[in-house]
């Protein structure tokens, strides 16, 4: 995520157009907004939460996430309201990113669950549906443009629309819910790994001359369709087996845990990295080479981690204090 949030803002044209850009993009691709997204339905499914309380908590996501496009824009925006540049600041204020996502996901998973109740099949079958249907939703009015790029639409600041990407959390919420209501189901498929591995390799290798290029093509992967979204499904099945079988291996290794760490507190994270590198991107916007690219990768991340852990350490003690 941090990586090909770099690129995207700092690097050269030369280098965001050439194999190091296609590497780039494809990392920042399968391995951060769908497992992302596909985590958080998997564990709304058994977060307790009812519907009032999931659509509270997507009401904040959304209020932070356009907090959050203030903050990472706000020497761009300042140089706007000077009038020094003369660009729409509405585009950079309601620009449809990964927090706005969340929370109208939240609030679609709980208007779901009171008109399927919590039935997996059904919520399975939901997340077939949203990609199959993106292509063919109707263009809103002008005059909500900024409204639609939420839902769907070609708007070049509709990053992570509703259409197609509800799909992974409904798809990680039906999952949790099959392992809750069929657990004989899930116990024979954990004794036999194979027959679903060997699918997901199968679609991987069949699709990923299409998965790649449109995951390297920015516009198509923010509106992707039903090939790319099965492309996922074999990743994130693969991706999980992966990290389980590793995890089990090495779960006491510092590096693991401070992998967990970043996990386990990724808002925190996405929003402090978003507010360095969108606010460097505006005086270093398309200079950086390659190797700056890496040495802005490593600061990045550490900086990120360091103000992480500072902040919780605080909130902590505030907390106690108020006990």
């Amino acid at each position: 995520m941090i990586q090909v949030h770099i690129l995207e803002q700092l690097t050269r044209p030369e280098i965001f157009n050439g194999p190091p850009g296609k590497v780039s993009l494809f990392l920042g691709g399968p391995f951060a907004a769908p497992v992302f997204m596909a985590a958080m339905g998997y564990f709304l499914a058994i977060s307790g939460r009812g519907p009032l309380e999931k659509v509270i908590r997507g009401l904040l996501l959304i209020l932070l996430g356009l907090l959050l496009n203030i903050g990472l824009n706000f020497n761009l925006l300042l140089h706007i309201f000077q009038g020094k540049i003369n660009v729409d600041p509405l585009r950079y204020i309601f620009g449809a990113d990964i927090l706005p996502l969340a929370g109208l996901s939240i609030i679609f998973l709980g208007f779901t669950e009171l008109i399927l109740k919590k039935r997996a099949w059904p919520i399975i079958a939901l997340a077939f549906a949203i990609p199959l249907l993106t292509d063919y939703l109707p263009d809103f009015p002008s005059n909500n443009k900024y409204l639609q790029a939420f839902i769907s639409g070609p708007s070049s600041w509709s990053y992570f629309p509703l259409f197609p990407w509800m799909a992974y959390p409904l798809l990680g919420y039906g999952w949790k819910r099959l392992e809750i209501e069929m657990p004989s189901l899930y116990e024979w498929a954990g004794k036999h790994v194979r027959y679903f591995i060997i699918p997901s390799l199968v679609l991987l290798i069949a699709l990923a001359v299409t998965a790649f290029k449109t995951i390297t093509d920015l516009p198509a992967y923010y509106h992707h369709g039903i090939l790319l979204f099965l492309w996922m499904i074999g990743f994130l099945y693969g991706w999980t087996y992966l990290v389980s079988v590793f995890y089990n291996i090495a779960a006491d290794s510092q590096i693991i845990k401070y992998i967990k760490w970043l996990g386990e507190h990724v808002t925190l994270v996405y929003v402090i990295q978003w507010l360095i590198i969108g606010n460097l991107a505006f005086y270093l916007s398309g200079t950086q080479y390659l190797i700056q690219l890496l040495l802005w990768f490593v600061a990045v991340l550490a900086i990120t981690s360091l103000l992480g852990f500072l902040i919780l350490r605080l909130w902590k003690k505030r907390s106690w204090s108020s006990a």
